[in-house]
């Protein structure tokens, strides 16, 4: 009798989870919608689950290692369409906008970086988007977007993105 009635309470649990689990994606999603320029040509990729946060400035190793390889493939592909700089050409347009949104995360992770990144209390969900969508000059671009989420999955306290090459 005592197992059916945990099974049941684990059941009733896993499905209450589910429910908070989509409505903070979903909470993540109208977020970007906001956010993005032409709302109408955003492509979700892909969204993650809702994953423990503490705090806006801590992140698993995992997810800085990510974050960095991410940084060097957007530097590499600028480098790589620059000439190493010596041909950038303000003209084009995608490179310009890409190192926009560049300069933005790396301020973005260097603050990060100089808080000490050191595990807080726990402070909310955070939930990672990734994107295609067109910027306010018509450039087609891929990003990812962080999203922090307060302890209930009631609102976005703060978010930030990462462009994608």
């Amino acid at each position: 009798m005592k197992k059916v009635i945990m099974l049941m309470a684990a059941a009733a649990l896993l499905v209450s989870c589910g429910k908070s689990s989509e409505k903070m994606k979903q909470l993540a999603k109208e977020n970007l919608e906001l956010s993005v320029d032409y709302p109408k040509q955003l492509q979700v990729m892909a969204v993650s689950e809702p994953d423990s946060a503490f705090g806006t400035g801590y992140f698993n190793q995992n997810e800085v290692m990510g974050m960095m390889q991410t940084m060097k493939v957007v530097t590499d592909t600028i480098m790589r369409r620059t000439g190493n700089m010596s041909r950038f050409n303000p003209a084009d347009h995608y490179v310009v906008s890409l190192a926009e949104r560049q300069m933005r995360s790396m301020a973005e992770l260097r603050a990060l970086i100089a808080a000490g990144g050191r595990k807080g209390e726990f402070s909310g969900w955070k939930v990672k988007i990734d994107y295609q969508c067109v910027d306010a000059n018509g450039i087609p671009y891929k990003a990812e977007r962080w999203c922090f989420i307060d302890k209930e999955g009631k609102q976005v306290y703060k978010s930030f993105e990462l462009p994608i090459p």
